[in-house]
């Protein structure tokens, strides 16, 4: 047998193992190429990744240099949250009616087709800001459909024992393509009208498309299609078969409560941090850079580590770092305003982002190992609009609170309401556990 017949014979090989589970939607966990097949997507989606930050950072920046206005910030982060967390709903339900890869290409092209197209508009008009934020509003609404669509269909590569493994891979090309994807973004913002830097966007999405298209992903049964009542009756009938997910098991009930106090807390802490090295430390831009890219490192370290560990019970170890966060999120609030108080807050920063990333991981690996494979696409759009939500939501519980206390008194709050959750969560995870025993 020739090098080339055994090559084609391997490749016969896996793509039937992968198929040999197109009823169940589950992984081929024999064959050893899912390994190759994971990377290959990876590859395509470190590209788009990187080209989607540079674009994001460049409208972000040109808003702000034409209007220097916070109110039209504020309507730009309107406009990048608001279409997702809408259409989440309806993404999760096309995630499980069709087919994953092929929902995933769509919304990668559409978004690139949508750049081109805008690319072109603006060589007429200029930047306006109005079109800045129908751009930011649209690329927000085709790109609802990737990340449930994609978080469903890796289940159906990778074996239920490497989830982790691929989560961490993951968390680790996400955060290395957001360290490159701003700083590609000042350069060619530097180089190129704005018009022509949107091209970046489909060139990121033709590479994901382009390293998805070979890899073989196994159907899932195909759902009975529901005839009776109006359309948008059968849609709110399937989005409620996606709260069910939740519902319906009391480990999952704790998973989205957690997740959804969690960064009701959390994630308006984000656009603090800046604010604390300028206002409380009395520092400069570029310390505030220091602390930005101390803080990736930790999440793309981290991302790295949760590749290599090999966890018996993510659940657990996913709460002990959300309680580890607490303590961390509680720490920067009581450090002193000096410079030495400035390298503690970046410490403990960093330390901050690994154990985010030790409870992320390990609760999206714990949903895609445990939901079955026809509702994923559903809970993770659940999952996406609910950590949509709770930026703008926590914002108005955060600023008002953050004015009136202090900055740093907030983060004293946030933390032991992080505490709290990750107390509470594991007493109600230890009680789940007793009942099934």
């Amino acid at each position: 047998m020739t090098k080339h017949e055994q090559t084609d014979n391997k490749q016969d090989v896996d793509e039937q193992l992968v198929t040999a589970h197109a009823i169940t939607g589950e992984p081929a966990s024999a064959s050893p190429s899912w390994q190759r097949m994971f990377y290959i997507i990876s590859a395509g989606q470190a590209i788009s990744l990187i080209g989607s930050s540079a674009v994001q950072f460049a409208l972000m920046w040109q808003l702000t240099i034409d209007t220097g206005s916070p109110a039209m910030m504020g309507l730009a982060g309107l406009a990048g949250y608001v279409p997702q967390a809408l259409l989440s709903p309806v993404a999760g339900i096309v995630a499980d009616r069709l087919n994953r890869k092929l929902v995933c290409i769509a919304s990668d092209l559409s978004v690139g087709i949508l750049a081109l197209a805008l690319a072109l508009i603006m060589m007429g008009i200029g930047t306006p800001a109005w079109a800045i934020l129908l751009t930011l509003a649209l690329r927000s609404a085709l790109g609802a459909f990737q990340p449930p669509a994609m978080q469903a269909m890796i289940p159906q590569i990778v074996p239920k024992a490497e989830l982790i493994r691929a989560g961490g891979i993951t968390q680790m090309v996400n955060h290395a393509a957001y360290l490159v994807g701003p700083a590609l973004g000042a350069v060619l913002y530097a180089a190129m009208p704005l018009n022509m830097l949107l091209i970046t966007d489909l060139v990121g999405a033709v590479a994901a498309s382009v390293c998805l298209w070979p890899v073989p992903v196994p159907s899932l049964e195909q759902l009975p299609v529901r005839s009776e009542g109006h359309a948008l009756i059968r849609m709110l009938s399937e989005m409620r078969e996606g709260v069910a997910v939740y519902t319906g098991d009391a480990s999952l009930g704790i998973l989205i409560i957690s997740i959804f106090s969690f960064d009701l807390f959390f994630m308006p802490l984000m656009p603090m941090f800046p604010l604390v090295t300028a206002s409380f430390f009395k520092l400069g831009s570029f310390e505030a850079s220091i602390e930005e890219v101390v803080s990736s490192l930790g999440m793309l370290l981290a991302g790295g580590a949760m590749a290599q560990l090999k966890l018996s019970h993510e659940f657990r170890f996913a709460l002990s770092s959300l309680g580890v966060c607490g303590v961390a999120t509680f720490a920067l609030g009581i450090v002193p305003p000096n410079y030495v108080g400035w390298l503690l807050y970046v410490a403990i920063s960093f330390v901050l982002c690994v154990f985010y990333q030790g409870f992320n991981v390990p609760m999206t690996a714990y949903m895609q190992r445990v939901i079955p494979s026809e509702k994923l696409g559903r809970a993770f759009a659940l999952r996406q609009m609910l950590s949509v939500v709770t930026m703008p939501l926590g914002l108005v519980i955060a600023s008002p609170v953050a004015e009136g206390v202090g900055i740093m008194n907030w983060f004293v709050i946030a933390g032991v309401a992080v505490i709290l959750n990750a107390l509470l969560s594991f007493f109600a995870y230890r009680r789940f556990v007793q009942a099934q025993a």
